[in-house]
């Protein structure tokens, strides 16, 4: 999409999007995870998170529709890359319970009309000391994104994680529109 920029406007604007391999870059995956990408754009973080994980890991993918994974067809026979529609993730998909070391959450909170539904059900796929990579809209930048009455703030973001039994580890340092933190997930 910055290609598409003039050269002199692609480093200012570059300065304000996040780049899907320095975050992955920036957490703790290692070869054999498996991680769980789950939300907006769909898939953003996958082939940044495939080179982390190979060659023994998994990416599972999560999307409301089958037509939402057709970018990906040249993934599809790949063996580390699966795909899982959401609402069979809600309730109980495809996903072996206890399997998933990784969820990375991008723009979900905002997207969604009962964020603390699925915070709740995402638990029953992570290991112990899993960690819940989460990344939404910032509300301070209003000119990009969702309507602001639909963004979820930092704050609010940290209590409905921790009252999903994550606990809180650091901040992620994120260009531009979003905020970034990062949970780790331990079962009682």
């Amino acid at each position: 999409m910055l290609q598409a920029l003039p050269k002199k406007f692609r480093s200012k604007v570059a300065n304000y999007f996040m780049s899907p391999s320095r975050v992955i870059d920036g957490l703790d995956i290692r070869p054999g995870s498996n991680v769980l990408e789950l939300g907006m754009p769909i898939g953003l973080f996958a082939p940044s998170l495939l080179k982390k994980v190979l060659p023994n890991g998994t990416v599972y993918i999560a999307g409301p529709n089958d037509e939402s994974f057709e970018k990906f067809s040249q993934y599809s026979n790949n063996k580390n890359i699966k795909f899982e529609l959401l609402a069979d993730l809600i309730s109980g998909g495809t996903i072996p319970p206890g399997t998933i070391d990784t969820i990375l959450l991008t723009n979900l909170l905002s997207n969604t009309l009962k964020p603390d539904s699925f915070c709740l059900a995402l638990g029953q796929y992570l290991k112990a000391d899993s960690e819940i990579v989460l990344i939404d809209w910032d509300s301070k930048f209003q000119s990009v994104g969702p309507k602001m009455e639909r963004r979820v703030t930092k704050e609010d973001a940290l209590k409905l994680m921790n009252s999903c039994g994550m606990v809180f580890k650091r901040i992620l340092n994120l260009p531009g529109y979003h905020y970034g933190m990062v949970f780790s997930f331990k079962p009682n």
